[in-house]
């Protein structure tokens, strides 16, 4: 209660808006922003179900946030087969990133070979929290398949999270330890992908993810699942490879062909440029987001 009380007089003195991102946030700061009179923005970036008869769930994404901003409009529908929540409290604001395009072939066999990688090598590139929704174990049986094809692979993964040792372990088993390294968390990250031949998202629960439009912003072909938001924006096959959220076996065929083809992965990269140059930028999603939060600010929590 002290907790709360301290936050409200805070939000009370300096805020016009609080926004919550963090699952530990939603109580203290949606608590704290009801007894300041303040309205509250809660953020969800990933497809999640409210209990339609969990009063803490009610109090959580209905009753205390004035509004929900979600990334991708399958998130919508999912709130909207809650009974209690109300249509008009959520909004749609895509993630935006910044678009610059490829990297030159001098800076891109610079970046490869400072991180181990050999022009010979097809760089298989993941990121994100290692975390069972992100099933990365996906990545890891798709990369054993290509190695047993004879592929020249050099996957890497990169973040940090409670399934490193389960990966790892993995990773073992498939004889991968000369192909598949853990990098751990990068500052770099962004430069890793703009490398990559081919980045992989194979998750069984997103949003729009940053690492899929970052990876589009620079050209590289991205292969993924068709979880939360890729398939209301993307296309299979023009500006994207995606297969269906729970099929392994067509994640790891499309993850085949974009390491067999050059010219589609070329095709494919210039597509996700396209795309996310046109309606996936940083100047894109900050007009939505002030627009919703400047008509936040003017009205009653």
């Amino acid at each position: 209660v002290g907790s709360v009380l301290a936050v409200a007089m805070l939000v009370r003195r300096r805020a016009d808006v609080v926004i919550l991102t963090r699952v530990r946030d939603y109580w203290l700061g949606g608590l704290a922003a009801r007894c300041a009179g303040v309205p509250a923005l809660l953020r969800l970036g990933v497809v999640r179900r409210p209990r339609p008869n969990y009063v803490m769930d009610r109090l959580r994404y209905g009753a205390l946030p004035s509004a929900l901003l979600v990334n991708a409009e399958a998130i919508r529908r999912t709130l909207m087969e809650t009974p209690w929540m109300a249509s008009r409290k959520i909004h749609v604001v895509y993630n935006g990133v910044d678009a610059p395009g490829r990297l030159t072939s001098h800076d891109k066999v610079e970046t490869r070979k400072r991180i181990g990688v050999s022009p010979e090598e097809m760089l298989i590139v993941g990121a994100g929290r290692l975390a069972v929704e992100k099933r990365w174990n996906w990545f890891v049986d798709a990369v054993a398949d290509l190695v047993r094809s004879n592929y020249p692979v050099a996957a890497r993964l990169l973040g940090q999270g409670g399934e490193r040792d389960a990966i790892l372990a993995r990773i073992h088993d498939k004889q991968l330890g000369d192909h598949f390294l853990l990098t751990g968390s990068r500052r770099d990250a962004q430069l890793w992908i703009a490398s990559a031949d081919i980045v992989v998202l194979p998750s069984s629960n997103e949003g729009i993810s940053n690492v899929m439009l970052e990876a589009m912003g620079r050209e590289v072909p991205v292969v993924a699942t068709c979880s939360g938001g890729a398939g209301e924006l993307f296309s299979d096959g023009r500006d994207v490879l995606m297969a269906a959220t729970n099929d392994f076996g067509e994640f790891a065929r499309r993850l085949e062909r974009a390491v067999k083809d050059e010219g589609l992965r070329r095709s494919i990269g210039r597509g996700g440029y396209d795309i996310v140059r046109e309606r996936l930028t940083w100047e894109a999603m900050t007009t939505s987001l002030e627009r919703l939060l400047d008509s936040m600010a003017w009205s009653t929590p």
